[in-house]
């Protein structure tokens, strides 16, 4: 066990932690928003979908949040370490010439990092806990919770749907380093498979992000009523 210990407080064990984490985060994102998706197709499939996900096994539905919560709070806290290291590393800011072969969203992951981060907590306490901007109860006329009247009802308000369109935007600007860089950091390092996961992985990172902001877009230009 010692040795894993030491793993996982080195610079190589943090980036394990980082990609890791990384794609679990991303694989329950392109479930999220494929789940709400089904806005699109209408009413009786989005609540019949939540419904669904509220009659998983009991401890099955919390296993799998509890996994998500460990995950989430394994990358904030490692990302946040690794950029207090790095800049312990080299007080002095980096000149022009030393990072001009560094993308800007590579330099700038722990300032996007952070956005994406109060938006989730934003995003729990309006649609999770429903502590803010709520205005139900909303039940459908087969008794059940009416989530897409509630998610509608959210964005039929401009500030809130182009705050998460924003959010939409700079999170898949995060994703477009971090699902490159995470095969490197998991040791898939080499020439012939390096331009493919620099091209390939930002690319899916930017389709399912921007899946996501057409939601709220939809709504507020009354595609989804």
């Amino acid at each position: 066990m010692s040795w894993i210990v030491r793993l996982m407080k080195s610079s190589l064990g943090a980036k394990y932690v980082m990609a890791v984490t990384g794609a679990g985060l991303f694989a329950f994102l392109v479930g999220h928003i494929a789940g709400n998706l089904l806005l699109y197709v209408g009413q009786d499939a989005m609540n019949q979908y939540a419904v669904g996900l509220r009659n998983l096994p009991y401890g099955l539905l919390w296993i799998a949040r509890g996994g998500l919560l460990v995950f989430f709070l394994l990358h904030v806290i490692t990302a946040y370490s690794l950029a207090a290291e790095n800049k312990a590393a080299r007080p002095r800011a980096y000149a022009f010439e030393d990072t001009f072969k560094a993308s800007y969203a590579s330099r700038t992951m722990a300032r996007t990092g952070t956005i994406v981060l109060l938006f989730v907590l934003y995003h729990l306490a309006h649609y999770t806990f429903r502590i803010t901007n709520y205005a139900g109860p909303y039940i459908d006329n087969q008794g059940r919770d009416d989530v897409y009247t509630m998610v509608v009802a959210g964005f039929q308000q401009p500030f809130i749907s182009i705050t998460y369109v924003a959010a939409m935007l700079v999170l898949g600007y995060h994703l477009s380093h971090g699902l490159s860089s995470m095969f490197q950091s998991v040791g898939l390092n080499h020439s012939k498979y390096n331009p493919f996961f620099r091209k390939f992985m930002p690319l899916v990172g930017w389709v399912v992000t921007l899946a996501g902001a057409t939601i709220p877009l939809a709504v507020l230009f009354g595609i989804i009523r």
